[in-house]
């Protein structure tokens, strides 16, 4: 007959690790003093995005009226004062347009009528089908964006005609590009430094937005699409 076998004892260590710890809570001030800069962070950042969109609007509509008046595309931004140094620039980037047919029933009937070595056209069952060559209508396409206008000169005959069914789409907004100035030899802070370094000095307030000598006519309708 074979004797009973004892159980092992269990490890102490591992029956150690296998009670959950007990969770220290974080110091009560602590962490009232951490919500509370969080939340009042968020609070200084809710304002200062609502005070960027409406710098930043008024920002756009003077450097739309420079543009008009001067045509000038590009600005240095300093920090003013005494000590005029630039800490970024901003530069003015075109908008894209090309032209297109957006009416090809028009554009196809035009072609038919005046080049219509360029149209043709096939019959599958239950329907016909126009095609109008489109290395013609590359070519028209590129002249009415040359011209900047849906209009397309014969090279042979020098006509002009207006071409239906063709306008100049926009494909991309202008915009203005900002830019902080790098680090170089002769300045060792880049412009996000040296912006951080006047605000302690007192010399730029971030708190408002700058008064205008005049009332600005910021109506969306008068700016520059």
């Amino acid at each position: 007959m074979t004797a009973p076998t004892t159980e092992q004892p269990v490890d102490d260590q591992a029956a150690e690790q296998a009670v959950e710890k007990k969770v220290t809570p974080p110091d009560p001030a602590y962490l009232a003093a951490v919500l509370r800069q969080r939340l009042a962070m968020k609070a200084r950042l809710d304002a200062a995005a609502e005070l960027f969109e409406q710098v930043n609007t008024r920002a756009e509509y003077l450097l739309d009226q420079q543009y008009k008046a001067s045509k000038s595309t590009k600005a240095d931004v300093t920090l003013g004062g005494e000590d005029d140094t630039k800490f970024g620039t901003v530069t003015r980037v075109g908008g894209e347009a090309e032209a297109e047919v957006t009416d090809r029933e028009a554009f196809a009937a035009w072609v038919r009528d005046t080049y219509p070595e360029h149209w043709n056209f096939r019959i599958i069952p239950a329907r016909t089908e126009v095609e109008v060559d489109q290395t013609f209508t590359a070519a028209v396409l590129a002249a009415v964006d040359a011209a900047g206008t849906p209009r397309y000169a014969d090279p042979e005959s020098g006509e002009i005609h207006d071409v239906p069914g063709v306008r100049i789409v926009p494909k991309r907004r202008r915009y203005w590009r900002w830019l902080f100035t790098r680090t170089s030899k002769r300045q060792p802070l880049d412009g996000r430094e040296l912006v951080a370094e006047a605000i302690e000095a007192g010399r730029l307030d971030l708190d408002r937005a700058i008064e205008a000598p005049a009332p600005l006519p910021l109506d969306p309708a008068g700016t520059e699409q």
